[in-house]
């Protein structure tokens, strides 16, 4: 039997069907992927009462279509017409391959005239209650189905032999060696410490060709091979087992920063439904911010920080706090500016009041992980990523984010929901709340120690 989700694990990877269906597929769900799951759940409740109001009232839900080998649940069938509810803002891939299976099946079955997908309006912004038929948009998937029709036929038949084969001979394995949920299947040998997985955006097809080649191993990729210039100087970095540093260019950088410099982080939370007036589908709403300050070179270093854990919107708390820490002169460093920018546009769109502040802070935005994104500063042991936790444990070895209670973003936000919305003794509270602190403190921590690192070694 071949379900929807049996599907997309075949598109994902062939080797992970075969691994599903004889128990060597292991996927464990976070706390994060749970809270995701919830949330998609209140959607669908959402989506029910929204068919049921502005559709029809004679709808059916989670129908069930089946033959001798495929199986599929509809979300919402009104008349011979499917609804797929998606708590997305956007149609993802993984969304078109979930719609076209089941219109694959129903129309199989002669049982559906139209296939929609109904996911959340990214524009809509919650008023005083909420609007459901604002909140949602309606697809019309089904001549995108049809056009699919042929590729579907055959991926599903494909798919049905891999899910009934003996042995996983000859499948071919997935691309991500760090998040695979069948290693032994797709990965049954060591990875050398410098594999071809740890080249920083390599498209498959390249991947395909170094397989292809016998070659694991980045070391012994051919010189010839034709790849972005950006992984050819990764590559030469760990061939030579040498750290690549462009100081001209971190210099000039550098020197264009003004003093004060603020080190910011920002830590948030967002419902796939808004919950306050003003806000829109997963909305960042920052609850919480980490601030260094150092004043001038070689100064003293201050910190500030704010968790705000109320039930109301923690914004208006969070700028007043801010304004009265943050100067308004002097460069922001910041690390993944697109994040907190975004922050600040958002929150000034919220609060127009603040919107000055705000615009003020966002042109006095430096991002320092652009440094290592742009590949000045290219160090082997960062395996292509410039994420901090990757960079901060190599440039400053006393620190890092493994061992501490929470040590990830996605984390951070969890907690913060358990800590503002879910009873805890006295105690519990005192302890979750430091460890958020802690753990946001790092973060700015981590750039200051990062940005004295790169002074010390260009001026």
């Amino acid at each position: 039997m071949l379900t929807k989700s049996d599907y997309i694990t075949y598109l994902d990877s062939p080797l992970h069907l075969w691994g599903l269906k004889n128990n060597q597929y292991e996927r464990k769900l976070s706390d994060f992927d749970k809270h995701l799951i919830k949330q998609g759940y209140e959607v669908e409740t959402l989506a029910r009462e929204y068919v049921k109001k502005y559709i029809s009232k004679e709808c059916e839900f989670q129908k069930i279509y089946q033959t001798d080998d495929l199986f599929a649940r509809a979300d919402i069938v009104v008349g011979e017409d499917i609804y797929e509810v998606k708590s997305e803002t956007k149609i993802s891939n993984e969304d078109k391959s979930d719609i076209v299976f089941q219109y694959y099946l129903a129309k199989t079955l002669g049982k559906v005239d139209h296939i929609y997908l109904l996911h959340l309006n990214k524009d809509y912004i919650l008023g005083k209650k909420l609007h459901l038929q604002e909140l949602f948009v309606v697809e019309d998937m089904t001549s995108f189905a049809k056009d699919k029709w042929n590729y579907t036929e055959a991926t599903v038949a494909e798919a049905l032999l891999v899910a009934n084969r003996e042995t996983p001979q000859g499948l071919s394995s997935c691309y991500n060696p760090h998040t695979c949920p069948s290693k032994s299947l797709c990965f049954p040998d060591a990875l050398p410490e410098y594999s071809i997985y740890d080249i920083s955006r390599i498209s498959k097809k390249n991947l395909d060709a170094l397989r292809e080649m016998g070659i694991v191993d980045m070391r012994n990729i051919p010189t010839e091979f034709n790849i972005a210039q950006k992984q050819k100087l990764q590559i030469e970095a760990t061939k030579k087992d040498t750290i690549l540093i462009d100081a001209q260019k971190i210099q000039k950088e550098l020197e264009t920063l003004e003093y004060p410099i603020y080190f910011l982080d920002y830590e948030t939370y967002s419902w796939a439904v808004p919950q306050f007036e003003g806000h829109k589908p997963y909305e960042n709403v920052v609850f919480q911010f980490s601030l260094h300050v150092l004043k001038k070179n070689n100064g003293n270093l201050a910190h500030y920080e704010y968790i705000s854990i109320t039930k109301k919107d923690p914004i208006p708390d969070i700028l007043a706090t801010l304004k009265d820490v943050i100067g308004d002169s002097g460069n922001i460093l910041v690390w993944n500016k697109t994040f907190e920018k975004g922050c600040n546009s958002g929150m000034a769109r919220i609060y127009p009041e603040h919107e000055q502040f705000l615009l003020n802070m966002n042109r006095r935005i430096y991002d320092l992980g652009d440094i290592f994104k742009y590949q000045m500063y290219v160090d082997p042991k960062f395996k292509g990523s410039w994420s901090i936790k990757n960079v901060l444990p190599i440039l400053a070895p006393d620190l890092s984010y493994h061992d501490m209670e929470i040590g990830k973003g996605d984390e951070a936000m969890v907690t913060w929901y358990r800590l503002a919305y879910d009873r805890q003794s006295q105690q519990d509270t005192q302890v979750t709340k430091k460890n958020l602190l802690k753990y946001c403190e790092l973060d700015t921590y981590a750039m200051y120690r990062i940005y004295d690192y790169l002074v010390s070694k260009v001026f």
